[in-house]
C-alpha cells in the first residue's frame, strides 16, 4: 500500500499528518507553501481541483476533507485506536465534535481572514468581522468548558484532539487571549508532549517535501 500526504503548515492538514504518525503509517508527505501558491499549481490541481489540502492518496485513490481523511485513516488503522469504532455513540460524539468545528469554528475563521468571500461592501464586512470573531471566541470558550479529561473526547485519544489542535494554533495565530482556557492549555500542554505530534511538526518545518 502506498500512501501520501499532501499538506501545508499552519492549515487544516496537520490534524491527517498528526493521524498518519500516530498510526504508525508509511507514508510520504508533500509539503505545499500556500504562500507561494502551490495548491493552484496545475500538478495539484489534478489531485484536487479545489486547491485545497488535505488531500490523501491510497493506492492512487484520493480522498479529500479532513473529517474524511481523519475517518479513513482511523478506520485504515484500527488498531491505533484513533475512533472508538466499536462504540457507535463514542463514535457518533467524535464526528458530532468534528463537524461542529468545521461548520462552526472553522466558518468564523473563515469570515475573518477571507471576509470578501462573504459580503463585497466595507460596511457589511466590517460588522462581519466584528460578530465572528465574537462567536469564534464563544466556540473556544465553550470548547474549553467541554474538555473533561485528559483529551478532546474524554480518557482516550482520538483524531479529534489533533483536529482541535489546529483551531488552537489559529486562536494563537490571531493573538487570543488564551489564559482563561485553563482545560484546553492543559490539553495542548499534553498534546504537543507526544512523539507524533513532534514529528508532524518536523514535517512542516522541512523546507520542502519529495516531489
Amino acid at each position: 500500500m502506498t500512501i501520501e500526504l499532501y499538506f501545508a503548515p499552519g492549515s487544516c492538514a496537520f490534524a491527517p499528518l498528526v493521524a498518519l504518525e500516530e498510526a504508525g503509517a508509511q507514508f510520504v508527505p508533500h509539503r505545499l507553501v500556500l504562500a507561494d501558491g502551490d495548491q493552484r499549481r496545475s500538478e495539484f490541481l489534478a489531485i484536487n481541483p479545489l486547491g485545497r489540502v488535505p488531500a490523501l492518496i491510497v493506492d492512487g485513490e484520493v480522498v479529500t476533507e479532513t473529517i474524511a481523511v481523519l475517518t479513513y485513516i482511523a478506520n485504515r488503522f484500527p488498531d491505533a485506536r484513533l475512533l472508538p469504532l466499536a462504540d457507535p455513540l463514542a463514535l457518533a460524539r467524535c464526528y458530532e465534535m468534528m463537524a461542529w468545528l468545521a461548520t462552526n469554528q472553522q466558518v468564523f475563521i473563515a469570515q475573518l481572514w477571507r471576509t470578501e468571500r462573504f459580503a463585497d461592501d466595507e460596511t457589511t464586512l466590517a460588522g462581519l468581522k466584528v460578530e465572528a470573531l465574537q462567536r469564534l471566541k464563544a466556540g473556544f470558550e465553550m470548547i474549553d468548558q467541554r474538555i473533561t479529561g485528559p483529551w478532546a473526547m474524554g480518557e482516550n485519544y482520538t483524531v479529534v484532539d489533533p483536529y482541535l489542535a489546529v483551531f488552537r494554533r489559529w486562536a494563537e495565530r490571531l493573538e487570543l487571549d488564551t489564559k482563561g482556557w485553563t482545560r484546553w492549555n492543559e490539553h495542548n500542554r499534553r498534546f504537543l508532549e507526544r512523539p507524533a505530534v513532534q514529528a508532524a511538526l518536523a514535517h512542516e518545518a522541512a523546507t520542502r517535501g519529495p516531489a
